[in-house]
């Protein structure tokens, strides 16, 4: 009986360290290019522009650079060499995104996280920042005027990070920056694929100064909704825990 009991116990906690690391296993980068080597696809990214799941097309004044005018170097110098610059001096945006189109996973958490810098801080006016992160439709060339567009999805089934697409981020100043969204959803219908988009705004077009805001390191990974079997199977793991905590109790 002791044996079974050690044996039990044993497989117990094999199967809490393995469920342990179903429930903290992620997919890798779903991100194409995210260190913006390019080359960059057509903007607008149509059904026809080859720009679906080929990395970024880029708006406004936002180009590719490997930094070398720069005091500061690429996220992951010297094994990268190449960023985003956006360097806007009106109230327009500028940046870059892409779509991609996996098999969007119900239940499941995806989150886009990238870093970003300013070289030149600001004087008198900041640049605010955001990251977006969206689950869009099938292309409906109803949208923009006519001349089409993928509509984004929104509504109960859909949860998004309450900092998705909000302008109230400022990169550190010859610091790399991490900043993040997120989301998620419990129902896959009427979904066509993901737009991740980093993106900078400016407000005042006599500023002392153009802020140059880096983007760097873009990564969207997805954190699989935990199945039923893995939730049995951290449920053995704990009650096998518990089982030789209360024998080790008896034993003393």
């Amino acid at each position: 009986m002791k044996n079974m009991n050690k044996i039990i116990g044993c497989s117990a906690a094999v199967a809490a360290v393995v469920a342990l690391g179903a429930f903290t296993t992620q997919a890798q980068n779903l991100a194409v290019d995210p260190n913006f080597a390019g080359p960059f696809a057509a903007n607008p990214i149509t059904p026809t522009s080859g720009g679906v799941n080929n990395g970024w097309a880029v708006y406004g004044a936002a180009g590719q650079t490997d930094m070398s005018s720069s005091p500061d170097f690429p996220y992951n110098y010297p094994t990268v060499t190449t960023a985003l610059l956006t360097q806007n001096a009106t109230w327009n945006g500028a940046g870059a995104y892409q779509i991609i189109t996996p098999t969007i996973q119900v239940g499941s958490t995806y989150t886009f996280s990238m870093e970003a810098l300013t070289d030149n801080g600001y004087t008198a006016y900041a640049t605010p920042l955001a990251l977006d992160l969206n689950f869009v439709g099938p292309w409906d060339p109803t949208l923009n005027g006519g001349t089409g567009g993928y509509p984004s999805l929104s509504g109960g089934a859909i949860t998004e990070s309450a900092n998705d697409n909000q302008f109230a981020n400022e990169p550190g100043l010859n610091t790399w920056t991490q900043f993040s969204v997120s989301i998620s959803t419990s129902s896959a219908t009427g979904i066509y694929g993901i737009v991740i988009q980093p993106q900078t705004i400016n407000g005042l077009a006599n500023q002392p100064l153009v802020q140059n805001i880096y983007f760097d390191d873009a990564t969207v990974t997805v954190t699989p909704a935990p199945e039923p079997s893995t939730l049995a199977l951290a449920g053995l793991g704990g009650l096998g825990v518990l089982m030789v905590l209360i024998r080790r109790r008896q034993i003393a």
